[in-house]
């Protein structure tokens, strides 16, 4: 039987600064919903919605925030990431999470950029290890593929290790593969603006060194 609907349309919108209530409210999904290893501090996603490239997305029903995404467009490039996206767990199954989805990647910035989207891999054993092939499952459904063999290193956020991660990818018309060094502008990027790490952060190498010069994206 399918999941029933939401009795209201569901609505998408900009929250713009960290004053606005639905910035608080969708502080309460994402501490639920990311592990402690991959959420970033109050004071940081406060600095970040005061930047005009970092884009917060507030799913509403009935005025309510019952999902969100964070996404960041990176300066001087053809990139972005989608750094975190949550529905609330009694929201969940209702196609809150195609709809915020769609709305991130055809909105204005970032409809024009490659999306990447940090995963938790399901390669790896571990206690979650379902709800991980099931995220990436619901990823490849609207579109996202895999860049093959890459393992991402996500840097630490927080005072926890982040888990293994994988990188998908999403764009209008993907290729079938890109070119070594397209993607390593890509991580340099991420690892620069996102996570205010060196672009020479040994981390970038150990990525790329296993990678042919022409990766494809599966």
């Amino acid at each position: 039987m399918s999941p029933p609907l939401p009795s209201a349309p569901v609505t998408i919108h900009r929250v713009l600064t960290s004053a606005q209530p639905e910035f608080h409210a969708l502080l309460g999904i994402y501490t639920q919903a990311h592990p402690e290893s991959e959420r970033k501090s109050l004071a940081s996603l406060s600095a970040m919605i005061a930047r005009p490239e970092c884009f917060f997305l507030a799913a509403l029903h009935h005025g309510a925030v019952v999902g969100f995404t964070i996404s960041n467009c990176f300066l001087d490039s053809d990139a972005a990431l989608l750094e975190y996206m949550a529905v609330a767990v009694d929201h969940r199954n209702r196609g809150i999470g195609k709809s915020l989805f769609q709305a991130t990647v055809n909105f204005p910035a970032l409809a024009p950029r490659t999306v990447l989207i940090e995963v938790d891999s399901n390669l790896v054993a571990a206690p979650d290890a379902a709800d991980c092939t099931r995220r990436k499952a619901f990823y490849r459904s609207l579109g996202c593929r895999e860049i093959e063999r890459l393992s991402f290193l996500m840097p630490r956020v927080s005072s926890t290790l982040p888990p293994p991660m994988e990188l998908l990818v999403y764009r209008n018309r993907l290729p079938q593969s890109i070119e070594k060094a397209r993607l390593l502008r890509w991580l340099r990027d991420c690892y620069v603006q996102v996570y205010q790490a060196p672009p020479n952060d040994p981390r970038i190498d150990a990525m790329l060194s296993p990678l042919p010069d022409t990766i494809r994206l599966l």
